[in-house]
């Protein structure tokens, strides 16, 4: 992504024209890792809906906040996971992931091998309450244009990929 800025000194000048680099920034944080994949956060621009969603569901529900810890651990164990009623495809590379009343939208993408960041994703975009169908549509819809910027911004050679794995428990 490039910017161009117009600047005119005055009247009678004529204009220059600036360069500005406009970088992404795109923030992977792991919130689960699992045998075969590993669960990650999307920050695009320090805008995390899905932490955003996950922080507020354990305020507000720590009983559905387990349940869905539970079957993202399931589904990360297994390579090619398939369960219609817990992980569900809901549009083109748009997954949710299930528990009673709650839905987390996720895809997944597979990095190139580096070192200290796993290959293989499942990246958490946003999440919402099976309310009314048109809110889930909503939810879906947003998903949907978070996954397409983040593939935008991957091809794009100024972006900037940050990731944050999980904090390492202290040894005594």
């Amino acid at each position: 992504m490039r910017l161009i800025w117009s600047l005119t000194k005055s009247p009678f000048t004529q204009n220059i024209n600036v360069k500005v680099k406009n970088i992404l920034e795109i923030t992977l944080k792991e919130i689960l890792v699992g045998t075969c994949h590993t669960v990650v956060t999307l920050s695009l621009e320090n805008d995390d809906r899905a932490e955003a969603f996950l922080e507020q569901l354990i305020k507000s529900n720590q009983t559905a906040a387990k349940s869905l810890q539970t079957c993202m651990a399931t589904i990360t164990a297994i390579e090619d996971y398939r369960n219609p009623r817990k992980f569900k495809t809901v549009a083109a590379h748009i997954h949710e992931i299930k528990v009673k009343g709650i839905r987390l939208y996720c895809f997944r993408d597979q990095l190139d091998a580096t070192e200290g960041i796993p290959s293989k994703l499942i990246i958490a975009t946003n999440g919402g309450k099976k309310n009314t169908a048109k809110e889930q549509t909503s939810d879906i819809k947003r998903a949907e244009q978070i996954r397409e910027r983040y593939l935008a911004a991957k091809l794009d050679p100024d972006t900037e990929l940050n990731y944050q794995p999980l904090p390492q428990p202290n040894e005594n």
